[in-house]
């Protein structure tokens, strides 16, 4: 099978007022995540075979030794395999359908499994890139690369591109909409004034903004402020989740946010959920990287 490296152009031909126009539509696959399934693909359909010919040739006793004990092992290895590959497809059948399009008036983002998101350029403020380095960090778990507008984003999920796709891709975001990269960044938890939980967030320190915006649901912007509008930027006591210990810091921007530098991971294990939290942050580093921005 062969992978397209390159971004598909897509044509769209409206009739206006009598006239044909053209309309000329970029598409990005996830060639990334789809190679992975492939090779998964490959691997279980081999699986199958070997497991389920040795389950035949042993339950009709066309093998010249007796492996009767055998028969039951890959009779459940053969039906992993099955059951594997079958997911695969219907993965690879979700990818096939998938990808980012880029066109005149609006971006488009389709990803298995998630709704349909979309935004029109007029809406766009910029797009955000964390780079390289957070996702391996992140072992691609978090993703790179947002499209903000003033109240929402949507998330292009760039990790499922290999690098040359992303750097392509963002080459032609840029003609739309700024492509910036931020000073610092980390996942945290918004508070307000009172302690009380307002989000599970992603935390941007650009050149001369801050931005703060939800990680999940429904992708809400919560602030995104010049430097020069905050006040009262200080590290405070920290919170505690059992014996974790993760640092805070406050500032005041119409009205005062609490940033608790600790982040809280849900798992859905399919009989409940599950969640870990982990520690995102320095508050002293934060402080004293916004105040010298600040200042700059």
């Amino acid at each position: 099978m062969v992978q397209l490296l390159f971004p598909v152009a897509e044509a769209r031909v409206s009739a206006i007022g009598g006239l044909m126009n053209t309309e000329h539509i970029m598409r990005y696959r996830f060639t990334s995540h789809t190679r992975h399934l492939i090779l998964l693909t490959i691997i279980s359909a081999v699986v199958v075979v070997i497991a389920g010919s040795m389950a035949l040739l042993i339950g009709f006793r066309l093998l010249p030794i007796n492996l009767d004990g055998l028969l039951l092992p890959a009779y459940i290895i053969a039906m992993c395999a099955v059951a594997i590959l079958l997911l695969v497809l219907v993965l690879q059948y979700g990818y096939a359908h998938s990808g980012v399009w880029i066109e005149s008036d609006k971006l488009r983002v389709r990803f298995p499994g998630m709704d349909e998101q979309e935004m029109a350029w007029s809406e766009a403020l910029f797009a955000v890139d964390e780079g390289e380095a957070y996702l391996l960090a992140s072992k691609g778990k978090e993703g790179v690369g947002f499209l903000f507008g003033e109240r929402r984003y949507v998330r292009l999920y760039l990790e499922g591109m290999i690098p040359e796709q992303r750097a392509q891709f963002e080459q032609v975001l840029a003609e739309h909409v700024p492509v910036r990269r931020p000073l610092r960044f980390t996942l945290m938890t918004l508070l307000n004034s009172k302690g009380e939980l307002v989000a599970r967030g992603r935390l941007y320190l650009f050149d001369d903004t801050l931005l703060c915006a939800e990680n999940r649901g429904e992708k809400r912007i919560f602030l995104y402020a010049s430097l020069k509008d905050l006040d009262s930027i200080k590290q405070r006591a920290s919170f505690y989740v059992g014996n974790l210990e993760c640092e805070a810091f406050t500032f005041r921007y119409r009205k005062e946010h609490v940033i608790m530098l600790g982040y809280e991971t849900t798992f859905n294990r399919g009989i409940g959920n599950s969640s870990h939290w982990s520690v995102t942050g320095n508050a002293a580093e934060w402080v004293e990287a916004i105040e010298k921005r600040k200042d700059s």
